[in-house]
């Protein structure tokens, strides 16, 4: 018979000769226990209790070996966990047993949840590889016998080894029974090490990795604040060693920015009070002088001492704070842009249909120059509702990236003595001076020629604008070192404050945007031209310094200069 029954287990009993035996044995059977145990209250690792209870096996069974094997967490194998007395032989063929070949004794014991007994290996015909490695080490009998945890499921097997044949009513398997339990108490203390290991280096893993800073901040019933821990993020995010913040929290507190540090303490102190979601947003300057922004989110919980743990997290929150920032200031710069184009639409719009109703009203009794002057008014009205329209529309196909170019070889300063025909009169009647610096060998330039005299109108148009009586503007170009194309113009007049350089360059801003600006225009003329000097693949550079004057240069690549000499005979002769 392979399987002992509960009935079986009742039958055997410690000691079969005497009463003094019997008694002598259960002596033992209760130090060996406590050893058991003793080791086990010392928090013993599983490995050297296994080894504690194999020897007390040992001591009390004479001519025994026994293994210690443990079911692992996913109770595929049985590893050998203590058989100090086994031979090589039989140590091997226990040392790793695979429960799905089922070719052990031992495994058969787990499968099952019952003790396994082979009474005479020399006869018994199942486990041949066991029985095998039995004989070579002269043992004749095997039990093996599971360890159940509470709920009835193995968690793994002690199996002692015989010199000579057993049998149920020789067997003292009472012994096991009482010697199991500390064995099963073992092997779930193990796991539960192992679970909780397993746990925070999980936890450990997770908090290291979030892209932010993990915290668990206390906060003392006599107001007293510190960390118990802070992610190594604190260092990435605040500059400041997490291990420094742990030692002294004014560490991450020196970071807070002015407008946030002088009311941190009073409102963690009235959060801690009343026991509300910590959720803050804040300006930081970290330990490096970088400003940044962050999002502290926290949930607190009450101590039975009156302590309040704060366990939260703190996110970098800068590029959406930025974004959010800039989501508003455009925002308002369409506002602005809108209510500058309703004003700029309604002047000539109101032009023109008072001087067509005027015209109306009094028909054909009005003189040839007042007719004449309220039809240049019109058709003046009309060419600035044109302009207007055709820079949104030009903006909007570039936003859209369906702006193409029309490319020619062109002469650049013939390209400039024309815009600048365009804005001489104007010039004149405000006395600002224009003056040019054309380099006569000045290469050909492959240009969209529609595209490039409209950046040089805007950008003349502007110095003009900008430029008072009596000043003067210069327009120059020149072939730099590496063969690109830089062509400049420079006036002498107000300036751009440095805080509005960026606006100037972004559709929809001014740098005078308020409705009591003291020029017209709807901002668009520096951002078109810096987006047509983009489609040249070239850029738009501005230097601008108060009450000195403003200089823009738009650079060309080498690329668009013809070199040939024919060509450029060519091209001088078209122009």
């Amino acid at each position: 018979m392979d399987l002992l029954t509960k009935s079986d287990h009742r039958r055997l009993s410690i000691g079969n000769d005497s009463e003094s035996s019997g008694t002598g044995q259960r002596v033992r059977l209760l130090e060996g226990q406590n050893r058991i145990l003793e080791t086990l209250a010392k928090g013993a690792p599983l490995d050297r209790v296994a080894q504690t209870f194999v020897l007390v096996m040992e001591d009390l069974f004479a001519e025994t070996c026994c293994a210690f094997l443990v079911l692992d967490h996913d109770a595929t194998r049985l590893h050998l966990s203590a058989a100090p007395s086994l031979a090589p032989p039989l140590r091997r063929t226990l040392e790793d047993l695979d429960l799905a070949c089922n070719g052990d004794p031992s495994i058969t014991a787990v499968l099952r949840r019952e003790p396994i007994l082979i009474e005479d290996s020399t006869v018994d015909p199942r486990w041949a590889d066991a029985r095998a490695a039995m004989r070579q080490t002269g043992f004749c009998a095997c039990l093996a016998q599971p360890i159940l945890d509470a709920g009835g499921a193995a968690v793994g097997a002690v199996t002692l080894f015989f010199r000579d044949p057993q049998t149920l009513d020789t067997m003292d398997s009472g012994t096991i029974d009482t010697l199991v339990p500390a064995a099963r108490i073992a092997i779930e203390r193990e796991r539960r090490a192992q679970d909780l290991a397993t746990a925070d280096e999980r936890l450990l893993s997770l908090a290291e990795n979030i892209p932010g800073v993990v915290y668990q901040r206390v906060v003392t019933p006599d107001g007293d604040i510190r960390y118990t821990y802070i992610s190594e993020g604190a260092y990435e995010l605040f500059g400041v060693p997490a291990e420094e913040i742990i030692a002294d929290p004014r560490a991450l507190f020196d970071c807070h920015g002015p407008e946030y540090s002088h009311d941190f303490r009073k409102r963690l102190l009235q959060a801690s009070r009343e026991m509300t979601q910590w959720d803050v947003e804040a300006s930081i300057i970290t330990r490096q002088g970088e400003q940044k922004w962050t999002h502290a989110i926290a949930r607190p919980r009450r101590k039975a001492d009156g302590t309040i743990v704060w366990n939260g997290i703190i996110l970098d929150a800068t590029r959406i704070k930025m974004a959010n920032m800039e989501l508003a200031a455009a925002s308002r710069a369409k506002s602005e842009f809108l209510a500058n184009m309703s004003h700029e639409l309604r002047t000539p719009l109101n032009a023109i249909i008072g001087f067509s109703e005027m015209m109306l009203g009094v028909g054909s009794g009005i003189d040839a120059e007042k007719y004449c002057d309220y039809l240049n008014a019109i058709h003046s009205s009309g060419k600035h509702l044109l302009e207007i329209i055709n820079d949104v529309l030009d903006l909007a196909k570039v936003e859209a990236g369906k702006m193409v170019l029309s490319e020619e070889l062109c002469d650049l300063r013939q390209v400039v003595s024309s815009c600048t025909r365009l804005v001489v009169a104007n010039a004149e009647e405000n006395r600002i001076a224009l003056e040019s610096d054309l380099p006569a060998d000045l290469p050909p330039l492959r240009a969209d020629v529609r595209k490039l005299k409209q950046i040089l109108i805007n950008l003349l148009s502007n110095a003009v604008k900008f430029t008072a009586a009596g000043g003067t503007i210069r327009i120059s170009a020149r072939v730099e070192s590496d063969g690109h194309l830089a062509l400049s113009i420079a006036d002498n007049g107000e300036g751009i404050p440095a805080e509005s350089l960026r606006d100037v360059l972004s559709p929809f801003k001014q740098a005078d945007s308020g409705l009591d600006r003291r020029f017209d225009g709807i901002g668009l003329g520096l951002p078109l031209s810096k987006a047509m000097a983009e489609l040249h693949d070239g850029t738009l550079d501005i230097e601008s310094k108060l009450g000195v004057g403003t200089t823009v240069t738009v650079h060309l690549p080498a690329e668009r200069l013809e070199t040939d000499p024919l060509l450029q005979i060519a091209t001088r002769r078209a122009s």
